[in-house]
């Protein structure tokens, strides 16, 4: 799976705070942990972090004993920090946005639905009463899966702490 190259250097960001004091050697990029975790090659990741740098969102500096080992140190900056907090606050206000949709779409089938048995009175015409009920159904169970999956989701992350 491609991931686009905005979310790959927020969630290389968000990994190098996870993980930083460690320290970052800049050979055998494609066995690195970070290469590793997102499935990337050394040279992505190599490119992705000079990024990162190149935006002053982390600092990247020497080690100790730079001049044997070459392994740099790496600090998340201020800045980085600040763009780690918008763009996670920007990550929940689109998954709010998408249930917000999914219950209006909800709201909207079972409004429609009652409107039209209703003001037809469709119980008068079983035939056709049993052809809409369960594609409304059907539309209904549909916008039911992303809520169950984000409650879901939000259960195992808040109150399990699982993920």
């Amino acid at each position: 799976m491609k991931k686009d190259k905005l979310s790959l250097q927020i969630e290389i960001l968000r990994e190098i705070f996870n993980i930083a004091p460690k320290r970052f050697q800049e050979k055998d990029l494609d066995s690195h942990y970070l290469a590793t975790k997102f499935h990337i090659s050394g040279k992505e990741l190599k490119d992705n972090i000079d990024f990162l740098v190149e935006t002053g969102l982390i600092q990247r500096f020497p080690g100790d004993s730079y001049k044997q080992d070459r392994i740099f140190g790496w600090l998340i900056k201020e800045k980085g920090l600040d763009y780690l907090e918008k763009k996670e606050g920007e990550k929940r206000q689109e998954e709010f946005n998408k249930i917000v949709a999914f219950t209006g779409g909800i709201i909207a089938l079972t409004t429609i639905y009652t409107f039209l048995v209703n003001s037809i009175k469709l119980e008068d015409y079983p035939k056709t009463y049993w052809t809409i009920t369960p594609i409304f159904l059907l539309l209904v169970i549909v916008c039911l899966g992303p809520l169950v999956t984000f409650i879901i989701n939000f259960f195992r992350k808040e109150v399990l702490r699982i993920g």
